[in-house]
């Protein structure tokens, strides 16, 4: 029987080359929270936490909430430890936010260890649909003027994907919904209609303004509508699906099984989308994929800007779960992500390979880690950076 003897979080911060405007703002650092457990037999398991904002206080987290909850445990029973990880605070309504990411982190890094230990790849763990390559789509092509734009698209045409996100959600001094709308209509002129669009607004309306919108899309033939509005106005949620024939998609910013199951079992959305870094890791993908398909939805798992190991996980998942629609791939410049050795495998055709290694399947480029790695003060009562 393996034995966890250590649980140890390190806060990852890089700068890109370019960054990112979309309607949640302008990003031009990326980082992430690189999650480590070791087991008796010298195994290292890694997972990541989302930390797109305040990573150092997600560290801090695994490490004195989570830490003692898994070290003396056999982490082959993950989802027994996924519940008791989350039993900490639940109690007490913290089901979301820095808590769960840092399960999810946490998770992640426990299937990558039982895989290393087993000397199995995780989508083989998961005994699932057993996809040796995924269908992913490109993105995204940000938000910028519309010949920028379609050149970005084609470039991705190009290179022989099938789906194609583009962000949406100007603000109105930047020309608001009509210059999108014109963005949109120069993209699909330039692509055709072979190549699928899906739209992202990151929650940049209102309902009535995402109604509006989801209507004036309508003849696009858009695949999905992204985040139309806040993940907490279902209301809006509501409203919207019930007035346009867009279809809806959110969640990246939920938290698992927890702030989803209400929108799947309402039908809010019809394309369900977590975020391993988020949602619970591994395990709570798979509590969703389950939810997801027997609500007859679509399964399209989001990675956006993460790190490495989230989207690491994301392929795993999307290999083994029923009812796939499609996996996200970010073609932007992240160096979170480029943290393996000979970097992150690239899709063919609008297909990426599954790794067939043990644990998640790729060796961690502990170089580029030490780079990437942000100091934190003392954990002893000083303040985070």
């Amino acid at each position: 029987m393996a034995i966890i003897t250590a649980v140890t979080a390190r806060f990852l911060e890089a700068t890109p080359e370019a960054g990112v405007v979309f309607g949640a703002g302008d990003f031009n650092t990326y980082s992430m929270v690189l999650v480590e457990i070791h087991d008796d037999s010298g195994h290292v398991g890694y997972g990541e936490a989302l930390a797109r904002r305040g990573g150092a206080m997600t560290a801090v987290a695994v490490e004195s909430l989570l830490a003692p909850v898994l070290i003396g445990k056999d982490p082959r029973n993950i989802e027994g430890l996924w519940v008791e990880m989350v039993q900490q605070l639940r109690t007490w309504g913290h089901v979301s936010g820095v808590v769960m990411e840092a399960v999810s982190g946490a998770d992640t890094a426990l299937w990558d260890l039982v895989g290393k230990i087993e000397g199995k790849p995780v989508w083989q763990l998961l005994a699932g649909a057993g996809r040796s390559e995924v269908p992913v789509y490109a993105s995204s092509v940000y938000i910028s003027d519309p010949d920028t734009m379609v050149t970005e698209a084609l470039a991705q045409q190009a290179r022989g994907f099938k789906r194609l996100k583009v962000k949406i959600g100007r603000k109105p001094h930047e020309g608001g919904q009509d210059a999108d709308l014109r963005a949109l209509w120069a993209i699909r002129e330039a692509v055709g209609d072979e190549l699928e669009l899906v739209v992202d607004a990151n929650g940049a309306y209102d309902a009535a303004g995402a109604i509006r919108m989801g209507r004036k899309m309508e003849p696009l033939d858009i695949r999905w509508f992204e985040e139309p509005v806040f993940m907490d106005d279902l209301g809006g949620y509501e409203q919207i699906h019930g007035m346009t024939s867009t279809p809806l998609a959110r969640g990246e910013t939920d938290f698992g099984i927890f702030t989803m199951r209400d929108v799947i079992e309402k039908r809010l959305i019809d394309v369900v989308q977590p975020d391993l870094g988020r949602c619970g890791g591994i395990t709570g993908a798979r509590h969703i994929w389950t939810l997801t398909y027997a609500h007859n939805l679509a399964f399209a798992p989001h990675t956006g800007f993460s790190g490495g190991y989230s989207q690491l996980a994301a392929l795993h998942v999307s290999a083994a779960a029923p009812g796939l629609l499609a996996l996200e791939h970010m073609f932007i410049d992240n160096p979170c992500r480029e943290i393996f050795v000979g970097g992150y495998p690239e899709p063919t055709n609008g297909m990426l390979a599954v790794p067939q290694g043990p644990g998640l399947g790729l060796e961690l480029d502990l170089e580029k880690v030490d780079r990437y790695t942000v100091e934190l003060p003392s954990r002893q009562g000083q303040p985070l950076a």
